[in-house]
C-alpha cells in the first residue's frame, strides 16, 4: 500500500472540494445581486427623508390632481382621499402600496416608476391635505401676525382670509394647511419665485391715454377682463386698447424680507397656520334626515 500516493490523492480531492464550494458561493452571490430589489415601503428608505412635502405637492398636482382634484377631495373620476375617514385612518405603508401598485379594478394606475423617496413625499403631502401632519411649533404670536396682516404689512389689501380682505390675490384661509412654515416664509419674502401665490400685473393703455392696472382674469382673441386692485372688474375690447404691458413680477411686494423682522415673519406665519386650523374640514359623516321625519 502506497501511503504517499493515497495522501496526494486525498489532498487533490480536498482542494477540488473547496474550489467547488467557492465557485458555488460566488454563483449564489451573483444570482442574488442580479435580482431586482423589491420596492421599499414608507419609512424604510433613508433617501425618502430627502424629499419634502413641497416635492410631494408638485408630484400630486401633475400625477394625482387630474383625477382626485387639487384639494384631494375627488370628482367624477376618482374618490375623495383628503377628508374621507376610511382613507385618513389608513397607515402610511398602505397608502404607499396603493400608489406603487395601483388598483387596476378601479381604474387607478400603478406609479411604480416613482422611487420610494418620491412616493413617501406624496404620502407626506396627502397627510397635509388631510390635516393630519404633526403640528410644528412656530416661535411666533398669531395675534401679532393678524395685526400685521390687516395693518402695517397690508396683506389684506389683496388677500382674503377669515371672511375679510381683498380679492385681487389668493384666498389664504387654508394656505397654512397645505404649506409648511418654511414654504410660507419663502412665499412672503420671495414672491417672484416660481409657484408663488400672486399673479403678475398687467397695465392697459386705451387710445385716449387712460391707464388701468390689475390682474387679467379672462382673455380671448378679441376681449380682455381686468380686475383692479380695489376688486372692481373692467371689460375691454382689444381694438380699444393702445397697449397691453404685462409685468412678470408678482403683484406682491418683494421687500418683506427687509421690511419685517424675523420675529414679525414668525408672527405672520403663525397667524396663517392658526387660521388654517380653524378651517379644517369635519371628517365626521353628516346624518341624513328623512323628508318624512317628524320634528318634535
Amino acid at each position: 500500500m502506497n501511503l504517499k500516493r493515497d495522501s496526494r490523492h486525498f489532498d487533490v480531492r480536498r482542494v477540488s472540494f473547496w474550489l467547488g464550494m467557492s465557485s458555488f458561493f460566488l454563483f449564489c452571490v451573483a444570482a442574488l445581486g442580479s435580482q431586482s430589489p423589491s420596492p421599499r415601503r414608507a419609512g424604510n428608505d433613508p433617501q425618502a427623508e430627502t424629499l419634502s412635502a413641497a416635492e410631494g405637492r408638485r408630484t400630486f398636482e401633475t400625477r394625482c390632481a387630474p383625477c382626485h382634484g387639487l384639494d384631494g377631495r375627488g370628482g367624477e373620476r376618482a374618490p375623495n382621499v383628503a377628508t374621507k375617514p376610511s382613507v385618513q385612518r389608513q397607515p402610511d405603508a398602505w397608502i404607499f402600496r396603493i400608489i406603487h401598485d395601483g388598483v387596476p379594478e378601479t381604474g387607478m394606475p400603478s406609479f411604480a416608476t416613482l422611487d420610494a423617496a418620491r412616493i413617501n413625499a406624496l404620502v407626506a403631502y396627502l397627510r397635509l391635505l388631510q390635516g393630519k401632519m404633526e403640528t410644528v411649533l412656530i416661535p411666533g404670536n398669531p395675534r401679532n401676525g393678524k395685526t400685521l396682516f390687516f395693518g402695517r404689512a397690508r396683506c389684506s389689501e389683496c388677500h382674503f382670509i377669515d371672511g375679510q380682505g381683498g380679492f385681487i390675490a389668493a384666498d389664504l384661509s387654508t394656505f397654512g394647511r397645505t404649506h409648511s412654515a418654511d414654504e410660507m416664509r419663502e412665499a412672503i419674502t420671495n414672491p417672484n419665485k416660481v409657484g408663488g401665490t400672486s399673479t403678475g400685473i398687467a397695465v392697459l393703455t386705451t387710445h385716449d391715454g387712460q391707464k388701468y392696472s390689475g390682474v387679467v382674469r379672462n382673455e380671448d382673441n378679441f376681449s380682455l377682463q381686468l380686475q383692479a386692485v380695489d376688486g372692481s372688474f373692467h371689460l375691454f375690447m382689444k381694438s380699444d386698447l393702445e397697449n397691453i404691458s404685462r409685468q412678470p413680477e408678482s403683484l406682491m411686494p418683494s421687500n418683506y424680507g427687509s421690511m419685517l423682522s424675523s420675529a414679525e415673519l414668525d408672527d405672520l406665519t403663525s397667524f396663517l397656520l392658526t387660521a388654517a386650523r380653524s378651517h379644517e374640514p369635519d371628517p365626521s359623516p353628516k346624518k341624513k334626515t328623512s323628508k318624512n321625519a317628524k320634528v318634535e
